[in-house]
């Protein structure tokens, strides 16, 4: 038959409890030469969310890990029984997985990584208080937005003198 891609579709941040719950489950049935490999998705956070009041960060490639895999319909059962796990998808006509399309959804996720971008409501001229870092409290002017760094310049005054200060959007609070 050979080995075939499955999901294993689990509780939301316990994939890598229950893959480690698999590999136990293989070893402990002798059931290792079935097994060719599992893979995990990188818990990744994709965006920021944010307003002066909170910070919110959404998690990415949660709830399932993938394995390769000959299995039978007593191994799907085994496997469904252990405790976090809702389902299998895979192996059939249905639900199945082309092995090219698995391996570079495996090299994206392992090589690229996806940084978390913050939403940001600044505009130059706006007034703003900084609310972390060694100028927490002061409040200036956005004199430039740089989006790409997640950062924005600000004019504040130091000493009767106005002061260029780089500080990240989520340090931040409109006025």
């Amino acid at each position: 038959m050979g080995a075939i891609w499955y999901s294993i579709q689990v509780w939301s941040g316990k994939e890598k409890e229950v893959s480690e719950r698999v590999k136990d489950l293989f070893r402990e049935r002798g059931w290792e030469g079935k097994l060719e490999r599992l893979f995990v998705p990188p818990p990744k956070e994709i965006e920021v969310f944010f307003s002066p009041e909170k910070h919110y960060t959404q998690r990415f490639y949660s709830g399932y890990f993938l394995i390769l895999a000959e299995l039978d319909e007593e191994m799907r059962e085994a496997i469904k029984g252990i405790d976090g796990v809702l389902d299998i998808v895979g192996g059939d006509k249905i639900y199945y997985f082309r092995a090219e399309e698995v391996e570079k959804l495996i090299s994206q996720l392992t090589v690229e990584e996806i940084k978390p971008k913050p939403r940001y409501q600044f505009l130059q001229g706006d007034r703003v208080r900084i609310t972390e870092g060694p100028f927490a409290n002061f409040i200036g002017v956005v004199d430039e937005v740089k989006p790409d760094k997640g950062k924005v310049r600000v004019l504040v005054s130091i000493f009767g003198r106005e002061t260029p200060v780089e500080i990240e959007f989520t340090h931040l609070q409109k006025i």
